[in-house]
């Protein structure tokens, strides 16, 4: 059964919100260098989404799945990395869909 804790909606609510922010705050992605480095947690990948240097997204987790699961595969964590990129060039909000998520899931498995 999934709980729902108050400090789990804090942090989804603050998640979405940093998100939702990241398109107003580099308003032009023209000049800006985005890119992403992979890193492995004990028990699967996660990914970082870095912009002139500075890391602007940290996720640890597969985002838009319940729980905290970790990305199996490292391929699994870059083309999930290289989609959040891609909407942020194209000055959208970076969050991803469970439907976006399932798909590149399923095309690695």
């Amino acid at each position: 059964m999934l709980m729902i804790t108050k400090h789990n909606i804090i942090v989804v609510a603050l998640s979405v919100l940093t998100a939702a922010s990241i398109p107003f705050v580099y308003k032009s992605n023209d000049h800006k260098k985005i890119n992403y480095k992979t890193f492995h947690l004990g028990s699967g990948w996660g990914y970082d989404i870095i912009m002139n240097g500075k890391s602007v997204i940290h996720q640890e987790c597969i985002p838009a799945m319940a729980g905290e699961k970790k990305f199996p595969t490292e391929t699994q964590a870059k083309q999930t990395a290289e989609l959040v990129i891609l909407k942020l060039k194209n000055n959208k909000v970076p969050t991803l869909s469970k439907t976006e998520v399932e798909q590149i899931c399923a095309d690695n498995n």
